[in-house]
């Protein structure tokens, strides 16, 4: 089921093809809506992280303000956090910054995923590719993120290092078959229970016809579970907005990697 852009869908569809999308419940918030915003074939190909790493389309907004002024607030709403502001990208990334930290769920309350302004993101399926839950702030996909599971054999020593570079095996072909490009690397650490993680940040893009799609991005790999490796990833498209995107990305690898809590003590499943 489509609708036009700013309209409410009479009832959301179990998928929606043209995303590339399974909608899920809502963090906090039980009724979903169908989306205008639509996955590229390359932003759903790519996502080891990397559905987290192309760009996203999404319906154009009519501006009701004076160039470069904030969103009234009674306009910031769930499916338009960046409200009536003259770039709601940029409004929406500004709350990215300012906002406190929450939590949303995954379907079987088994993983608490870190978000800021967390009432107004909502928990989605990506079905080209196997992951455990994602999340998208805003109709618009200001801000996505996902989390992946990868089973290690039993009797198999592994870490953070060893998370992270069994998750860059799997997804180099994919970025390779989908042309994703990429700037210089940025490895850091961060501590989560006593662990160490390691964090891999970029920028990136994605040429879409004689269109760039550019976007700033990071995953951090776990050793969250005796059977498992978390990977856990965040992207946010430019649109014009490089800078507050990067902060954003930055302030995720700073303050989100060490909040994620499994609930779980060894890996989780999908019910």
């Amino acid at each position: 089921m489509a609708r036009a852009c700013g309209g409410r869908a009479a009832a959301s569809p179990a998928f929606d093809g043209s995303m590339g999308i399974q909608r899920g419940v809502r963090a906090y918030h039980p009724e979903a809506r169908v989306s205008c915003s639509r996955f590229t074939m390359s932003y759903k190909g790519c996502f080891a992280f990397v559905a987290l790493t192309s760009s996203i389309v999404g319906c154009a907004s009519t501006s009701r303000v004076a160039a470069g002024a904030p969103p009234t607030p009674s306009s910031v709403t769930h499916d338009n956090p960046g409200g009536d502001a003259a770039d709601p990208h940029q409004a929406a990334l500004e709350r990215q910054l300012e906002e406190r930290w929450g939590y949303g769920e995954d379907k079987d309350g088994q993983l608490r995923i870190p978000l800021v302004d967390f009432r107004n993101w909502e928990r989605v399926r990506y079905w080209v590719f196997d992951h455990f839950v994602g999340f998208k702030y805003g109709d618009d996909y200001h801000v996505l993120n996902a989390v992946f599971l990868d089973d290690v054999p039993d009797g198999t020593p592994f870490d953070s290092k060893t998370c992270m570079m069994r998750a860059e095996k799997w997804t180099y072909p994919q970025l390779k078959s989908f042309e994703v490009k990429f700037s210089d690397a940025h490895f850091t650490q961060s501590t989560w229970r006593g662990h160490r993680v390691m964090v891999k940040s970029m920028d990136g893009y994605v040429d879409l016809g004689f269109e760039r799609r550019q976007f700033s991005a990071a995953y951090a790999a776990y050793d969250a579970y005796p059977d498992a490796c978390l990977i856990f990833g965040v992207a946010i498209p430019w649109r014009d907005q490089k800078e507050l995107a990067q902060k954003v990305r930055d302030r995720w690898i700073k303050e989100g990697v060490p909040r994620i809590a499994p609930l779980t003590p060894t890996r989780p499943y999908r019910k």
